[in-house]
């Protein structure tokens, strides 16, 4: 059953923070930009675009992943700006808002709510509200990563146009290191050092 929480656990957390994540710049990306397609409008509220199959398998048996962003077409600056620091703004809304839920609210439901604390729901919240904040770290240092899709790509052609052709070329290499850096654990020990980081920071621990 344990098993059973923790990968039910896993996977909703880490679907919402792709969702969480990718929305908010294609928001930005309808708002700001001015070469939308017809039907864009509709189609950046289908959540499902944003949730990676690989992404999201690796985030359940290698606990790290990474999100799908809509596929936008980008031809100025300021939008690629815009969307970039978009991206790297609602991580950090996300694991402080994760921070604040898990640690204010969450681990309160016992006494708020009346939850048994061994029960099946409270394990189960408890994980998910944890692997929220895990899930956004995550995320986090995936997009500090020079893939193609990632945020700090979008910035780096913003101020750079001929980046582009080079991390074009460089793509299929980079996302086999990523993969590569998922497999051996090292994004995930990133991610929990960052936690860990914060932890002692705000003196939850």
């Amino acid at each position: 059953m344990n098993i059973v929480i923790e990968a039910g656990a896993i996977l909703l957390a880490s679907a919402l923070a792709m969702i969480l994540h990718e929305l908010p710049k294609s928001i930005v990306y309808i708002l700001t930009g001015r070469h939308c397609r017809a039907g864009d409008r509709r189609r950046i509220f289908q959540f499902h675009r944003y949730i990676d199959p690989v992404g999201w398998i690796l985030f359940l048996t290698c606990h790290a992943g990474c999100s799908k962003p809509y596929p936008y077409r980008l031809k100025e600056k300021d939008t690629n700006i815009a969307i970039g620091l978009t991206g790297f703004l609602s991580l950090g809304v996300m694991i402080m808002g994760g921070y604040a839920l898990y640690y204010l609210k969450v681990l309160q439901l016992p006494m708020t709510a009346g939850w048994n604390p061994d029960g099946v729901l409270m394990q189960f919240t408890v994980q998910t509200s944890w692997y929220f904040i895990y899930a956004s770290m995550v995320l986090l240092i995936v997009n500090l990563i020079p893939l193609i899709s990632s945020d700090i790509s979008l910035l780096i052609i913003a101020f750079s146009p001929k980046r582009l052709i080079s991390l074009l070329k460089n793509d299929t290499v980079i996302k086999a290191i990523l993969i590569l850096c998922i497999v051996f654990g090292w994004i995930s020990a990133l991610a929990l050092q960052g936690i860990s980081g914060l932890d002692h920071l705000f003196h939850f621990v």
